[in-house]
């Protein structure tokens, strides 16, 4: 009874030490492009990728990048980013990203659905600013 309790625990310990093994990269996520669809959001998790599996090299930054594309941004990229630049650096490439699907439209929408927002009786002021 006792080696089966032990055994238990090693294994708990175990589960609870992979996730925070040194080679832990978070999940990439894919951008279509769509209306509704947050770059931001995208640019927060490739940048984090980036960071943590230490990908400094410019030219394998943009091979991520394009590989995290599809439909409408992937024709953007392809037909109009890399057109304007055949040789564009990834900060580059980002900068000309934003400015496409970051508008001031979009960010006006994002504000009128903020001040919609209202706080419920039971709910905490970091949850409202998280939503």
């Amino acid at each position: 009874m006792a080696n089966n309790t032990q055994e238990q625990i090693a294994l708990a310990s175990s589960n609870i030490g992979s996730s925070y093994t040194p080679g832990y990269r978070p999940r990439l996520i894919e951008f279509y492009g769509y209306e509704g669809e947050d770059f931001r959001h995208f640019q927060e998790i490739l940048d984090s990728y980036l960071a943590i599996s230490n990908t400094s090299a410019d030219a394998r930054k943009v091979i991520i990048l394009r590989s995290q594309l599809r439909r409408a941004a992937k024709v953007y990229f392809e037909r109009v980013i890399l057109q304007e630049k055949p040789n564009v650096t990834y900060d580059q490439a980002m900068e000309m990203l934003r400015k496409h699907y970051i508008t001031a439209e979009l960010i006006q929408s994002y504000k009128l659905e903020f001040n919609e927002m209202y706080q419920g009786e039971q709910e905490h002021p970091q949850i409202l600013l998280s939503r």
